[in-house]
């Protein structure tokens, strides 16, 4: 049988019947296609983003660890002043309080109250923070 049979047999509400078949062939192809290519689109958008929600997430973790550290180093600076503070308290202690001591009837001038409040509130200072880095568990 040759091709122009296979036309004539197709002719009349036969070949309405096949045209119309391979239309909705044609047509249901082009939606398939069309939902796959959407599908697709629409998971690779879902990895995207998931993507920089991970993103973002490390770049706050890296921005508060910096912060930290920095107020790591702030405050082991801190405790290293206060350390470094307390024997020359005790010194000024001993040189102008204790070297050169008021008489018994005398009042203490403002300066050398002021000195001594100064002096204790370095000790306790460098005292409460010798506490805060000895109670702190070790690791």
């Amino acid at each position: 049988m040759s091709a122009l049979s296979s036309v004539v047999s197709l002719a009349g509400w036969k070949g309405y019947a096949a045209a119309a078949l391979a239309g909705v062939i044609v047509v249901a192809g082009a939606a398939a296609s069309v939902l796959g290519y959407g599908t697709s689109q629409r998971e690779a958008g879902r990895v995207e983003c998931q993507e920089a929600h991970r993103v973002a997430g490390l770049e706050e973790f890296k921005s508060e660890a910096e912060r930290l550290t920095g107020l790591s180093q702030s405050l082991a600076d801190t405790a290293d002043k206060l350390a470094n503070a307390e024997p020359q308290v005790i010194e000024r202690y001993t040189r102008v309080e204790v070297q050169s001591p008021l008489p018994a009837d005398c009042m203490r001038d403002p300066g050398r109250v002021r000195s001594t409040n100064d002096g204790i509130d370095a000790a306790n200072a460098a005292r409460q923070s010798k506490r805060a880095v000895s109670s702190s568990p070790s690791r």
